[in-house]
């Protein structure tokens, strides 16, 4: 298990910041806004393999998805 969040601050679906502040301040524990999130299968399915597990999907391209039809939360 890590022991420090990935430094990964980009989204891997859009390129935008997404706002992790685990990956920001360097400490796992520090509060942010996905704690309450849902991600959905077929959104994780798009993250690239390579970033999967290290890089946290942005605010907008989660609530893209939730708001798509046959997307589940």
């Amino acid at each position: 298990m890590a022991t420090d969040p990935a430094p990964n601050i980009v989204c891997p679906l859009c390129g935008g910041a997404n706002a992790c502040a685990p990956a920001r301040s360097g400490r796992f524990g520090e509060a942010c806004w996905c704690e309450n999130a849902t991600f959905g299968a077929a959104l994780l399915d798009r993250v690239p393999e390579a970033l999967r597990g290290v890089s946290c999907i942005c605010a907008a391209c989660a609530a893209s998805a939730a708001e798509s039809p046959g997307t589940a939360r």
